[in-house]
């Protein structure tokens, strides 16, 4: 890749700043979820032992999306320039961010309306309005990933483009930091809000009567409301810096056949391993749990297959999507290694237990308790790294 420090009347520092706001958001939406996920099956009144395998793709779905977007969007954004990407990005997951928040738990309005509607016509018969609900609301935590994971590749190529090669090692570390500090406090902010939101619902209604408005009390959803606004500042603060920065494109081509491999790679990888497990009202440790069906070896060696394809195909690639070379410095493949395994374990404890500890609460007002205090648990866990990852 070409070293370059591009020079304009943009200061590089500002430009870090408000690139870092939507890095942050998105970190957020990673695991802010977590810590409520049982309430927004209560609230699509929904038996929470018997879906939640489907709701965890909430927060699954996610994680993939932002992974699958994390590999290849800062080549995109070599090829067609930054300011463009990162437009793009943001757009995207102001869209996803959208169709969350605008979600109706009975599933007959808006974008779930839409939805239902076709899946009636289609099939002749009335789905469940809370299942349609919950649909719409996992394609849109998709569709903000896709956004959300794409911006942080492309922010660091930004920044390091801004900086001169001397300069860059601060401001990466300091995204690679915001994007930590995001995601290791969203499960906190999550659950934070929704109590308080759950704690103040009767204000809320008595000021939105006051000035005219008939609008419920706000929940979960008002959360992704909050992403719009905060990343419609950001995206025209970043037009305006970025308005006399010339932006350079890279020759060569994008890798589409390794894009396709790692990301078949990746949701290979995420539906063998979390293959429906049986989940009832009794279950109360992983060894009662059901064996994993049919389908999920099968499907587990087909990512290893594609794995291998992908390995084979960057090795002979003259513009490849990972210049796997770089993995023969043992320095940088251990510390990837070890990245990998850490981050795996962290998930375990951020994802999967929010859910488990709440699976048998079927309250609003005790899930929303839940949430804070589950919040409050992985703190322990979480406030050392997002305060070590400054420094580091």
């Amino acid at each position: 890749m070409k070293e370059r420090a591009q020079t304009s009347a943009v200061n590089p520092w500002l430009m870090l700043i408000l690139v870092s706001i939507p890095v942050f958001i998105g970190a957020l939406d990673l695991t802010i979820v977590s810590a409520f996920l049982p309430e927004i099956i209560v609230r699509l009144e929904l038996p929470p032992q018997m879906v939640i395998n489907d709701a965890a793709w909430v927060v699954t779905g996610y994680l993939l999306a932002y992974t699958i977007s994390l590999t290849f969007m800062g080549r995109v954004s070599d090829l067609v320039g930054r300011r463009a990407a990162f437009i793009a990005c943001l757009i995207i997951f102001m869209i996803g961010s959208f169709v969350v928040a605008e979600v109706d738990p009975q599933g007959r309005q808006g974008i779930a309306g839409w939805l239902y509607n076709f899946i009636f016509r289609l099939q002749g018969v009335r789905p469940e309005g809370g299942n349609i609900a919950l649909i719409t609301i996992i394609i849109g935590r998709i569709i903000q990933a896709l956004g959300a994971g794409a911006i942080v590749p492309v922010s660091l190529a930004l920044v390091g483009d801004l900086f001169p090669a001397h300069r860059r090692a601060q401001p990466l570390g300091m995204i690679g930091a915001i994007d930590t500090l995001g995601w290791v406090l969203g499960h906190l902010y999550g659950g934070v809000m929704v109590k308080f939101f759950a704690d103040h619902a009767a204000g809320f209604e008595a000021l939105f009567r006051q000035i005219g408005l008939s609008w419920d009390a706000p929940d979960w959803r008002a959360l992704f409301w909050l992403n719009l606004p905060i990343s419609l500042i950001a995206l025209v603060a970043v037009l305006w810096a970025l308005r006399s920065v010339p932006q350079e494109r890279a020759h060569g081509r994008f890798d589409w056949l390794g894009a396709l491999l790692i990301s078949g790679t990746l949701i290979s990888l995420v539906v063998g391993l979390g293959a429906k497990l049986e989940i009832s009202s009794a279950t109360a440790n992983f060894s009662e749990l059901g064996g994993l069906p049919s389908y999920a070896l099968p499907v587990l060696a087909l990512g290893g297959l594609m794995l291998a394809g992908f390995i084979f195909v960057e090795l002979r690639k003259a513009d490849p999507l990972f210049d796997l070379h770089v993995f023969a410095r043992r320095n940088l493949a251990a510390g990837a290694a070890t990245n990998l395994f850490v981050g795996f374990c962290l998930m375990i404890g951020l994802v999967s237990v929010p859910i488990m500890v709440n699976i048998r609460a079927e309250d609003v007002n005790a899930l929303a308790d839940a949430a804070l205090k589950v919040g409050i648990l992985l703190s322990a866990l979480t406030i050392p790294m997002a305060l070590a990852a400054v420094p580091g």
